[in-house]
């Protein structure tokens, strides 16, 4: 009878245990770490200098050109995210790591030329648009991660 009892009460140790564990685990997730706010706020950008790309969340008084954290000038530039790639066929397709592209309006306010990716050719404009979720399904399927 004691073997019995000892036995249920090591059930409702680990059971307990395991809830604790997961309960930890949902705070955790609900309240520590990155928020969604926090990660919607990082914006990509790209040395003029040197075409690193890099993440920054801009803070209050950030006037562009940002210093480049690699090559250290002021050349940091926010920049627009291409997702466009060419085929073999040279039909444009989807791809799923963007080309970071600095539209010429950003450098220059006053130009009026159009800006293009240096990977595909594509035309990139402000707020530029992102492939629809079906050529983004495509562009997962053929990198295997589908």
């Amino acid at each position: 009878m004691q073997d019995a009892k000892s036995g249920k009460d090591r059930i409702k140790i680990i059971v307990a245990v395991a809830i604790f564990i997961a309960a930890a685990g949902f705070a955790w997730y609900q309240f520590g770490g990155e928020s969604d706010y926090d990660r919607s706020v990082i914006r990509g950008y790209l040395c003029n200098e040197c075409q690193t790309p890099f993440d920054h969340t801009p803070k209050e008084g950030d006037i562009e050109p940002l210093k480049c954290p690699n090559c250290k000038a002021m050349a940091g530039y926010q920049a627009e995210l291409c997702y466009w790639t060419k085929g073999p066929d040279g039909q444009w397709k989807a791809k799923l790591k963007p080309t970071y592209v600095i539209l010429k309006q950003r450098i220059d306010h006053t130009s009026r030329e159009q800006t293009y990716c240096p990977d595909c050719g594509h035309e990139v404009v402000g707020h530029n648009p992102k492939p629809s979720d079906d050529e983004m399904a495509a562009a997962e399927a053929e990198a295997g991660k589908r």
